[in-house]
């Protein structure tokens, strides 16, 4: 299945340059939101939407055609 990827700030250095963010990848079928992170070696807090809606659940399966976005976690104090 394909998904469409968009990764903000610091995170798109998880791609080459001249995607600028953008990507569309290639996932087995049942593919998780949790297995598209370790495949971009993500391993700290983000925030993520799934079809543009907030999605928290890591154990979600994709579906072929998906709109992926992936935000950086900020905090404060």
């Amino acid at each position: 299945m394909h998904i469409h990827l968009q990764l903000f700030s610091i995170l798109r250095e998880k791609l080459p340059r001249q995607a600028r963010g953008e990507a569309t990848l290639d996932l087995a079928d049942g593919a998780t939101v949790g297995d598209l992170l370790a495949r971009l070696d993500i391993q700290h807090n983000v925030v993520l939407s799934v079809n543009d809606v907030h999605e928290p659940d890591r154990a979600r399966v994709l579906a072929d055609g998906d709109d992926v976005k992936i935000f950086s976690s900020v905090g404060g104090g």
